[in-house]
């Protein structure tokens, strides 16, 4: 006994601080190379990340050479998306011209966002272009068939009016970048909507047949894909079933909240508005 607590003493007093080091990440295509440097501080536990700064070349002219900001009060520094484990910084051509120069972090924070940067070449420089992807990271991969990747990523808005904590990662969204803006085409891969469709819909009705269950997340989820399918009709065909039903009606559960009855309808009607599906 003496020699376990010996031993777990001298484990608690063996420094997890790590030494801190520079990070250099590296990527090239077609004449394009690009540098993410960082400095590794913090223990192995708790890693921390500062002095993040990109550098681009085109072949040996050095064009970008600037820190990048961190994000702000709300939230903790940048980490590199890969923690060391894989490359966060890609050269790839995004659509069909000269490469871009992709950087992924993790903005961190109460609410932790994946985050992608798409860097293009005009006038001398490079501008970059942010999108945010919320909690989920997303994959880049040619969808399309095109030689062309694209970003596939979930839609986290109902996260907030619905308390729908998994109900977002069924609503798949393709993203494309083009001319220097990052484009949702999700309604030009209905396959993948929907297949996310349907597991909504099963998720509705496990909820719906229990005493006490939520319905309104999976539900509004589910009318979302309908949308992106060009089948608006067919959920709120489910919507009135379940108003008729009295399973939009307040409290059915612990964690159910309004919006509620008629309500629900009308404040669904206008977050798909807001966020492009209507």
């Amino acid at each position: 006994m003496r020699v376990l607590v010996i031993a777990l003493a001298a484990l608690a007093a063996a420094p997890l601080t790590a030494e801190a080091r520079t990070v250099t990440e590296r990527d090239s295509a077609d004449g394009t190379r690009a540098e993410l440097r960082y400095e590794r501080t913090g223990s192995d536990l708790a890693p921390d990340y500062r002095n993040f700064r990109l550098r681009i070349w085109e072949g040996k002219d050095l064009v970008v050479d600037h820190p990048l900001a961190n994000c702000g009060k709300s939230c903790r520094r940048y980490a590199p998306a890969g923690f060391g484990r894989s490359r966060s910084i890609h050269v790839r051509d995004l659509d069909g011209g000269k490469p871009e120069v992709v950087v992924n972090l993790y903005t961190g924070g109460s609410y932790c966002c994946w985050m992608t940067t798409a860097y293009r070449a005009r006038q001398g420089t490079y501008f970059g272009t942010a999108q945010n992807w919320g909690p989920k990271r997303p994959r880049m991969e040619d969808a399309g068939g095109n030689a062309l990747p694209e970003f596939l990523s979930f839609d986290d808005s109902f996260l907030g009016p619905y308390g729908c904590a998994t109900c977002w990662r069924y609503l798949p969204h393709v993203w494309r970048f083009d001319s220097g803006k990052f484009r949702d085409v999700t309604k030009r891969f209905p396959d993948r909507v929907r297949q996310g469709s349907k597991a909504l819909k099963r998720k509705y009705r496990r909820a719906s047949g229990k005493k006490n269950g939520n319905v309104k997340p999976w539900l509004a989820a589910y009318v979302a894909t309908t949308y992106l399918l060009g089948e608006p009709r067919r959920g709120w065909k489910v919507v009135n079933r379940a108003l008729r039903q009295g399973k939009l009606d307040n409290r059915r559960g612990r964690y159910d909240f309004c919006p509620c009855g008629r309500g629900y309808r009308k404040a669904l009607k206008k977050h798909l508005r807001k966020y492009g599906y209507r």
